[in-house]
């Protein structure tokens, strides 16, 4: 057995494990990404003892968990180092070798930390009056979702001080300034943090592990590189589940035996192992949601960028998805588009907008499960079925036309705007497909703190749980959602 440490005294990561080791604790996730980070962290700070289970293994030179942008923290390296290394990361999911017909840009990376190691690290919070879950009553969220974005290191203060930051907004908000309340335009808040050497730090796994003010939180284990085959919940709560992992080459099994079972593995892996092990709600893998997206990289009028200092920070603005507006809209110095119209310009003169506008859950999109045909994981293999409405139609179309709206605001158009709707599925946000409802009525699987519906201890967390139809950046809800999940664990109230 090997045993890498994550952060001292918050977890380790726990390779090559000898075939037929059986580990114990209170809780077993499967998943280290956003959501089975979120549930995981507050349970270890609630006293328990968690097991996380990772298909994919540790970051090579990065620390488990740890976001790679710390490895590449200059924002000149934003196209040139960080991007590249992200692209190159993302595999079609469980080791397949073709993407799916129906969402061509659906990828996935399997590591300790997941997407959360990758993400864009842009923390927006969902729209209370259009986007928020209804099995959730508002207070609720509106005390959860503070909780996620402490614990994401979401910040403003490090970006609120730079030249462009203030400039770019002040121009985005003289033709958006008629949206509603709490929705205007605004600054972004972004997972990062500046450390006690005067460094930023952007927030992954690792965050969502650590103390949070507490003065220890029991040690968190993390098998890593070994995909999990089968989920026994056992008879009834408290009698014990068993959760059933194999190392890739599959000559060494492991199990792990926790009363309590969350699932965390994605919006395709979770319902994928949850027919794996004859848990088939009928609702499973249905619903499943994206977002359509169009991004674009402009050159920043001479006037947003006069007198920039060298040591300028990054800058994030906001349009917020609302009840007026059904898209979300971020400017940033992002690394997703790189034109070569504009290849010749430094870096720190360009601006990348990008926009999400959501998709109206539909069962009809779904995923399905062969279990004829196995996966690198071997599971049950996965297809995709996808397609748009009319009115997700309209809403894209809608985009497109508030796309160059947004681009007239801060562009210098003396350079060309090459705008690209990107395939379904890029914006790796994938939702819906293991979705929370009020009721046991065929058209969720779980409950309103993400309990599978007629079992005791087995849930799910991550993007999969959400039900309504998202414009924004999901992570900040899905953390969310995996607190409201950790506080039903551990006895807590859930209004």
């Amino acid at each position: 057995m090997t045993a890498a440490p994550i952060l001292p005294g918050v977890a380790r990561v726990l390779t090559d494990l000898p075939d037929g080791t059986t580990l114990t604790a209170d809780v077993v996730v499967v998943g280290t990404g956003a959501g089975g980070g979120a549930v995981a962290g507050e349970l270890a700070r609630g006293g328990l003892d968690v097991v996380m289970v990772e298909a994919g293994g540790p970051l090579g030179s990065t620390r488990p968990g740890a976001h790679i942008r710390n490895a590449f923290p200059a924002e000149s390296q934003l196209e040139t180092r960080y991007g590249p290394e992200v692209w190159s990361s993302l595999v079609p999911f469980a080791g397949g070798t073709e993407r799916f017909g129906d969402m061509r840009g659906a990828l996935a990376i399997h590591s300790v930390g997941g997407m959360l190691s990758y993400w864009s690290h842009m923390c927006p919070s969902p729209d209370p009056d259009t986007e928020a879950e209804p099995a959730i009553s508002r207070s609720a969220l509106q005390e959860l979702l503070p909780r996620a974005l402490r614990l994401l290191w979401a910040n403003l203060d490090i970006e609120a001080s730079g030249a462009r930051q203030q400039r770019v907004m002040d121009a985005v908000r003289k033709p958006f300034g008629d949206l509603p309340a709490g929705r205007e335009v605004q600054q972004l808040p972004v997972a990062m943090q500046r450390t006690a050497s005067g460094e930023i730090e952007f927030a992954g796994l690792d965050a969502l592990l650590t103390p949070d003010g507490c003065d220890s939180a029991t040690t968190v284990r993390i098998v890593a590189g070994y995909p999990v085959r089968e989920i026994d919940p056992g008879p009834s709560s408290g009698a014990g589940a068993t959760v059933t992992a194999a190392s890739a080459s599959g000559s060494r099994v492991v199990r792990v035996q926790a009363a309590v079972v969350v699932l965390a593995a994605g919006a395709l892996g979770t319902p994928q192992l949850l027919h794996a092990s004859g848990i088939r709600p009928q609702a499973l893998g249905r619903y499943l949601t994206d977002h359509t997206q169009m991004v674009s990289r402009v050159k920043l009028r001479d006037d947003l960028l006069e007198g920039t200092p060298e040591d300028d920070p990054t800058f994030s603005v906001w349009i917020p998805a609302s009840s007026s507006r059904a898209m979300h809209t971020q400017i940033s110095r992002g690394w997703i588009t790189s034109s070569p119209v504009l290849g010749g310009l430094p870096s720190w003169q360009t601006a990348d907008i990008g926009q999400f506008t959501g998709v109206d859950p539909n069962p009809e999109n779904r995923v399905s499960f062969d279990s004829d045909h196995v996966d690198g994981f071997g599971l049950p293999r996965v297809s995709v079925e996808f397609t748009l409405s009319q009115a997700d139609r309209d809403r894209a179309a809608a985009m497109f036309a508030d796309h160059y709206r947004v681009a007239e605001t801060i562009a210098d158009f003396r350079y060309a705007l090459e705008a690209s709707a990107m395939p379904a599925g890029t914006s790796l946000h994938l939702m819906g497909t293991h979705r929370m409802g009020s009721r046991d009525d065929g058209t969720s699987v779980a409950d309103s703190v993400g309990r599978v519906w007629g079992y005791d201890n087995l849930y799910v967390a991550g993007n999969g749980l959400i039900s309504t139809r998202n414009a924004g950046n999901p992570t900040t809800n899905t953390v969310a959602l995996g607190l409201r999940t950790a506080d039903a664990i551990l006895g807590r109230a859930t209004p």
